[in-house]
């Protein structure tokens, strides 16, 4: 009889074994996106104490508490939807050494140098069974689309890709800008696979395998009018990105940089999800919130029309959910209350921001646009 209880306890500690071992997965090139993939993702607010550092095999993330604030749609396209030099440089054809089978619309933002314009950005990648790697950018140099080519591939992501894997690469491309000189940057990426287990968030619960990248990077300028150029280090950057099967990009991404003593700053939160509207109680005791002028450049008026006095709140947020800026905190009396947002103060730059009006009975957002 005890040989009998043995045996089945063996039994069942091998299946429990076999099936505790099943949530280990294995990212490969099928597990990236595709041409014609959509993504829909939310920004999430960042908060204090949020733990993105722990891993290790067979480990729970639970970011189910995360407030989105915002929301983007991640659309890939085929090199044939880009621009026609876009699609010569890089050809998907074989030998091309910038040869890409996807594009997609970057996030990188650059703003007027010495009178040159960046804009309409482009990111292209090539997805292989060995690696998924950005080859280069396409970037409208004052309206006229410029391809950007890498001299070496960014490897994101080396296949297949497992537990406790470890590898690296150096990337680098270079710009002539005419009328200014030259722009050149270089790249280190250090990724490690440093966990495996269950992340959970708004938009549920996945197997995942825990991705950390490592970037190190150094911009070059040099200056034909002046006739020298110079260089500096960028602070180092970390992607923390959870992967899953048939999920094409990552479930959760959390970016920081990392400052003195090695203090990482959180300067973004991602995550897939469906759809979702924002529903805002209308503060009743506020009938107007009047901004101007919007867009705005260094000194921006915020009128709050109030029926009833109450304690209100006002802040500036990113569209990326950072805090950029507390405006009021205290009590308002009914009537006409004028606050003043001067943006050198905060050190805010270009771009989209959300005003935040909360009191006891509701929250109100309203847009605004710096230039």
């Amino acid at each position: 009889m005890h040989k009998i209880f043995s045996n089945i306890f063996i039994l069942v500690f091998t299946l429990s074994l076999a099936l505790h071992s099943s949530a280990q997965i294995t990212i490969d090139n099928g597990d990236m996106p595709t041409a014609g993939d959509i993504k829909r993702v939310s920004i999430a607010q960042i908060v204090p104490g949020i733990n993105f550092t722990a891993t290790g095999a067979n480990h729970l993330w639970d970011f189910s508490t995360l407030q989105w604030i915002s929301q983007d749609v991640d659309t890939f396209l085929t090199i044939a939807q880009t621009g026609i030099t876009y699609q010569i440089v890089f050809a998907n054809i074989p030998l091309n050494p910038n040869r890409a089978n996807l594009a997609t619309k970057s996030t990188l933002q650059a703003p007027p140098i010495g009178g040159i314009s960046i804009s309409d950005v482009e990111a292209f990648f090539y997805n292989s069974s060995a690696s998924f790697k950005q080859v280069g950018y396409g970037a409208g140099i004052n309206g006229f689309p410029t391809p950007i080519p890498f001299n070496n591939h960014d490897i994101i992501y080396s296949f297949p890709l497992d537990f406790n894997d470890l590898d690296s690469s150096n990337s680098d491309f270079n710009l002539g800008i005419p009328g200014l000189g030259y722009y050149g940057y270089t790249q280190k990426r250090v990724n490690t696979c440093d966990g495996w287990g269950t992340l959970i968030t708004p938009f549920g619960q996945f197997d995942v395998l825990r991705v950390r990248s490592t970037i190190t990077g150094r911009d070059t300028i040099h200056l034909d009018t002046l006739g020298f150029g110079f260089g500096f280090n960028r602070p180092v950057a970390r992607e923390y990105k959870w992967l899953g099967k048939n999920h094409d990009i990552p479930l959760l991404q959390i970016n920081t940089t990392i400052g003195f003593g090695g203090t990482e700053t959180i300067n973004l939160i991602r995550y897939q999800d469906s759809l979702r509207v924002l529903v805002v109680n209308e503060i009743p005791e506020v009938s107007t919130v009047s901004i101007y002028p919007n867009p705005a450049s260094e000194i921006i008026n915020v009128d709050l029309i109030i029926r009833k006095q109450d304690n209100f709140t006002v802040q500036l947020f990113s569209m990326d959910g950072k805090k950029c800026a507390e405006i009021f905190k205290g009590e308002l009396p009914p009537g006409k209350n004028s606050l003043i947002i001067y943006t050198r103060l905060y050190n805010l730059s270009s771009g989209v921001y959300q005003l935040k009006t909360e009191s006891s009975s509701g929250i109100r957002v309203e847009k605004i646009v710096i230039q």
